[in-house]
């Protein structure tokens, strides 16, 4: 039979100093290895460089919070196109930096060197997503897309093939089920604006309901 023990390593003074696992073929640390520095800390998490041509999205984000950006930049004469890059070149000259000793450092690098998510974006917009749980908002915002013939089926309202014969309350439920799965997904810049997940979703799931 094959057991597995608890092996105890003790320090010079004989206090616990670790443990691991040891198994037939390996030993396995008891705890998982702490990150050393910030890139390591964020692995699982998606970084704006990691993204095939990222250029746009280096746009949008320093678009999303220019001033707070150009204030950690140290340079406020920066613009759309070289804020991007300042702010790619920033992100990743910070990967290397010890995480314990760089922690504000980090809280900035996930604020500004990650990919958000749509409602993230909609915030630093000024848009307020409208609540799933409440009825506020909801009415005014569809008879908005009503009025500008909006296409139903980019929120999924396939019920009926154009406005004739809708039904505004069931078609709001409807509504408000595919802006709560959507809205917590990915912002991409590099989509088509117009017809962007990211702009379906202002359209559709925002009190602005632009």
């Amino acid at each position: 039979m094959n057991l597995v023990k608890l092996v105890v390593i003790a320090g010079s003074g004989g206090t616990l100093a670790t443990g691991a696992y040891l198994t037939r073929d390996r030993w396995i640390p008891s705890k998982a290895q702490k990150a050393k520095n910030i890139e390591d800390s964020l692995k699982g998490r998606k970084l704006i460089s990691s993204i095939a041509n990222p250029k746009k999205q280096w746009e949008a984000e320093f678009e999303s919070a220019e001033q707070e950006i150009k204030s950690l930049l140290g340079d406020t004469s920066l613009n759309k196109e070289n804020g991007g890059v300042k702010l790619s070149e920033w992100c990743d000259s910070k990967m290397s930096l010890d995480v314990d000793k760089n922690l504000d450092v980090l809280k900035n690098v996930e604020k500004y060197c990650l990919i958000r998510n749509i409602s993230s974006q909609l915030s630093r917009k000024g848009k307020s997503l409208l609540k799933v749980d409440s009825e506020d908002g909801w009415s005014s915002t569809y008879q908005k897309r009503k009025g500008d013939s909006s296409n139903r089926g980019d929120v999924a309202l396939t019920n009926t093939a154009n406005w004739d014969g809708a039904n505004e309350t069931n078609d709001i439920k409807e509504v408000k089920k595919w802006c709560s799965e959507n809205s917590d997904k990915e912002f991409l810049a590099s989509e088509s604006e117009a017809n962007s997940l990211y702009t379906k979703v202002l359209k559709w799931c925002t009190k602005e309901g632009e």
